[in-house]
């Protein structure tokens, strides 16, 4: 009743015997009509209370009233000649056919998955397999972790994500003009459950970096920045993500990956090709956004720290970087998420087993990923 501007109707039954024993009853009260209330049976009685005004109108039950037939409820013939019709015959007898109405537009099927955001991780993961970045980034499945050994087992501790996160925020404390490994044991505290074989892991890749030539050139750069943020916006789509290393100046600029990946028997320059394209050229796109003129981007995997693979970037180039990534876009608009199992793309996805079969899909003898096959992804 407090929401009334200009005018409030309240209705309600009142009992007789016990005026307070309904709403209306304790409203009455309230506004203290009891005087006019036998008053207002016989006519509406207007009550001035401050400065509003109320109009009482009181009706009583009355049964010879009740009983009588009521003359406004139309008769049969009357609703039957009221009636509206669809379909009126002619002098003939002949029925119209009904009048051929418009085909009605179909709508637009919504897309399963419309992208608004992507980092170099989504599209990595995307190309890897479509079906897990379903699972994972559009139906909010969570990566299933394997299990670690307890701290000080005799078994690794941590897996390759755990692992190569470690190796990164200890690489992000190193200063880039004078290179030396940190303190590895500050990843005990980050990673209760590494074994001193955990340790001993991180502490090599660290010191492959700090040792490398490429840490040698970068430390006569001036203004060098770690973990540099980056954003920008590509066919309505946000990308976002960090470099590990940034100089820029004079219009060039160097970009520094590291990687974590055990490589085995593969070729440093084949990994980059076949795993980090697109992210190779959403950095350079960085970089250009920001207004480089030529761009180099070199990968320091870490456990071949001798063999970088760098590649360089003119603005020719921009139109042809921005054509590969808007293909990549159009793959994750498309809405096909098809599973390609391998060991690195089951490793760790929480839909196998579930709803997807992994490598039994092509007959294949499902196998655990080695430990460290997995890269951890750059945060762009």
């Amino acid at each position: 009743m407090t929401r009334a501007i200009d005018r409030l109707v309240v209705s309600g039954a009142l009992d007789p015997d016990s005026s307070d024993a309904t709403p209306i009853g304790w409203v009455l009260r309230r506004v203290d009509a009891g005087d006019e209330l036998s008053r207002a049976a016989d006519a509406p009685v207007e009550l001035e209370r401050g400065e509003a005004r109320l109009l009482l109108r009181l009706e009583r039950h009355d049964p010879a009233r009740a009983a009588e037939p009521s003359t406004a409820e139309p008769s049969t013939a009357e609703l039957e000649s009221a009636q509206l019709s669809l379909f009126e015959a002619d002098d003939d007898g002949a029925v119209p056919f009904a009048p051929v109405l418009p085909a009605l537009e179909p709508l637009p099927v919504p897309p399963l998955y419309e992208v608004r955001s992507l980092s170099y991780t989504a599209i990595a993961l995307f190309e890897r397999c479509s079906y897990r970045f379903f699972a994972e980034r559009v139906a909010g499945m969570r990566e299933r972790r394997p299990a670690a050994s307890a701290p000080g087992g005799s078994g690794r501790g941590l897996v390759a994500t755990e692992l190569g996160d470690a190796v990164h925020r200890l690489l992000e404390q190193v200063d880039p003009a004078a290179p030396a490994t940190p303190d590895v044991e500050q990843a005990r505290t980050w990673y209760p459950a590494a074994t001193d074989q955990d340790i001993e892991r991180i502490r090599v890749l660290v010191d492959a970096y700090c040792d490398s030539e490429v840490a040698a050139r970068v430390a006569v750069l001036d203004g060098v920045k770690a973990e540099r943020p980056f954003a920008f916006e590509h066919d309505g789509v946000l990308f976002h993500g960090f470099l590990d290393l940034l100089h820029a100046a004079g219009g060039r600029s160097l970009v520094v990956d590291y990687k974590t990946n055990a490589l085995d028997d593969l070729a440093p320059a084949d990994v980059v090709e076949d795993e980090y394209r697109i992210q190779r050229l959403v950095y350079a796109l960085a970089c250009f956004r920001a207004g480089a003129r030529e761009v180099e981007i070199v990968y320091v995997f870490l456990e071949r720290p001798d063999e970088p693979v760098a590649a360089t970037f003119v603005r020719a180039d921009v139109a042809a970087l921005e054509h590969e990534l808007t293909g990549a876009i159009a793959r994750v608009r498309s809405g096909v998420f098809e599973p390609r199992p391998s060991e690195l793309a089951c490793s760790g996805c929480p839909a196998l087993d579930v709803v997807c079969a992994g490598q039994r899909l092509h007959g294949q003898r499902p196998r655990p990923a080695p430990p460290e096959l997995a890269a951890v992804p750059a945060a762009g």
